[in-house]
């Protein structure tokens, strides 16, 4: 009797089992059609959601080819939002972005249906970064770009919004360093013409077409205008808006076809104050200090010559420190002139100084001798009774010598006897020696200051005139 109890038990909790288990999974697959149908909602997702997921398991493949638009190229709206402009380099030939780029484009496979209740508020949805990835999104990049990130705090700043009608809009922020070839003739005086330019890396126009969408031509390029109006050196002057269609000859067999590309000019003035006075203040401060250093006393020839060649030298160290600062050109900017004209400047006083000093040195020379012979005379004259009769021609000789010399300076013996007369023309001969090296010294101090000045009259009209024509075009 136990055993016959025992197995009806058995035999009805096997079954009690086998029907709990049938029951959930007809339960399972009830869900699991109903979600792939789209029919029903529940807490943990939407319509709107499970028709998503539902298309990206079934179509994960074809969505990540770019769409078929009936033969027609597929048109890709750009609009930009920048957000600052940063390390403008001379140096390197380059300036630093921050800022979103704002893609639109259509792609009917992602469409999907919105009970006309919910319409308003489950048109459109934002996929997650992981779906993004299955999507086909432009291959766009940014020509001449030397290094690009996109930003990841807190997340990946990368959206995609989804909308009903298969309209796409993709949003990336990201910080990317681009070449910019500067024209530093008129450094820094100079404005230079920089460009962000997009285009598509694999796909020519008959395929894929960029425009700019009315957002940026309406509104304002820069999420803050006081951003790049407080760049540390430049100004921004203007900016415009390029759409261009450029050929391009070295893709193989896409050769001689033409790429879409839109392309942003930016206008930037340089600040010249700040570079004023860290090069040609100085270097004029130098000028002008080379130049006192001529009313120093030309007998105080250590005084003199220290201030000029420290001069020199301190030029020299401005010179080479603002160079390391600049790229190396193979052509002289505006500030290497007006330091290299300083620089000879400068050098010129030491110049002057060695010329002023041998005139001096050698005029010095013809008055001692002549000082040395009219005392040889007036010796030879005291003791002319004791000498014997031949020295009358040596004294003669002697006379001879002196006035040869002392007509060289402008003065001619009259008489050979008087004492007098040689005095006098002795020290005529020396107030000579030193208004001829006075005057040397006064005239090149005058010709200095002019020149310079006359230098800085033409220097800055040719270069302000040159920046306002540029500035013109």
């Amino acid at each position: 009797m136990f055993r016959l109890r025992s197995s009806v038990w058995f035999v009805y909790v096997i079954a009690t089992f086998m029907t709990s288990q049938a029951t959930e999974h007809e339960s399972h697959s009830l869900r699991h059609k109903e979600s792939e149908d789209g029919v029903k909602d529940d807490e943990h997702g939407t319509e709107v959601t499970r028709q998503i997921e539902a298309m990206f398991r079934v179509h994960s493949y074809e969505l990540s080819i770019k769409p078929w638009n009936h033969g027609v190229p597929i048109t890709v709206g750009i609009s930009l939002m920048i957000e600052s402009i940063t390390d403008i380099s001379e140096k390197h030939m380059d300036l630093t972005f921050t800022l979103c780029i704002h893609e639109t484009w259509m792609d009917e496979r992602l469409r999907f249906n919105v009970r006309p209740a919910s319409s308003k508020l489950s048109s459109s949805v934002v996929l997650p970064s992981r779906l993004v990835q299955k999507i086909w999104v432009p291959d766009l990049y940014i020509v001449g770009s030397k290094s690009s990130f996109i930003h990841s705090t807190t997340v990946d700043n990368t959206v995609l919004r989804l909308f009903n009608d298969g309209r796409i809009i993709y949003n990336v922020r990201l910080t990317t360093t681009v070449a910019c070839q500067m024209n530093l003739y008129n450094f820094p005086l100079d404005m230079e013409n920089c460009s962000l330019t997009l285009q598509s890396l694999g796909y020519n126009c008959d395929e894929l077409l960029l425009k700019w969408s009315n957002t940026n031509h309406q509104g304002s390029l820069f999420l803050d205008s006081k951003l790049v109006q407080n760049m540390p050196k430049f100004r921004l002057v203007n900016h415009y808006f390029h759409t261009l269609n450029v050929t391009n000859n070295e893709m193989g067999s896409f050769a001689g076809s033409s790429i879409s590309q839109l392309q942003v000019n930016f206008i930037f003035k340089r600040y010249l104050l700040s570079v004023f006075f860290q090069s040609y203040f100085l270097a004029m401060s130098m000028v002008v200090l080379a130049g006192l250093g001529m009313w120093i006393d030309p007998k105080s020839v250590p005084a003199r010559v220290a201030i000029s060649v420290t001069s020199v030298l301190t030029l020299s160290t401005i010179i080479t420190g603002l160079k390391t600062s600049l790229p190396k050109v193979s052509y002289l900017t505006a500030m290497d002139v007006y330091l290299w004209v300083s620089f000879l400047f400068v050098f010129s006083t030491v110049l002057e100084f060695c010329v002023f000093n041998y005139i001096m040195t050698k005029q010095r020379k013809k008055f001692r001798k002549v000082s040395s012979l009219l005392e040889n005379k007036r010796r030879l004259s005291r003791n002319r009774r004791c000498r014997k009769p031949n020295t009358r021609g040596r004294e003669l000789i002697d006379q001879q010598v002196v006035t040869s010399l002392t007509r060289d300076f402008g003065r001619e013996e009259k008489t050979e006897g008087d004492h007098n007369t040689e005095e006098r023309g002795l020290l005529c001969l020396q107030c000579q020696v030193s208004r001829g090296s006075d005057k040397i010294d006064v005239i090149f101090r005058l010709g200095y200051f002019v020149s310079f000045v006359g230098f800085n009259i033409i220097y800055w009209n040719y270069y302000i005139t040159m920046a306002c024509q540029v500035y013109n075009l």
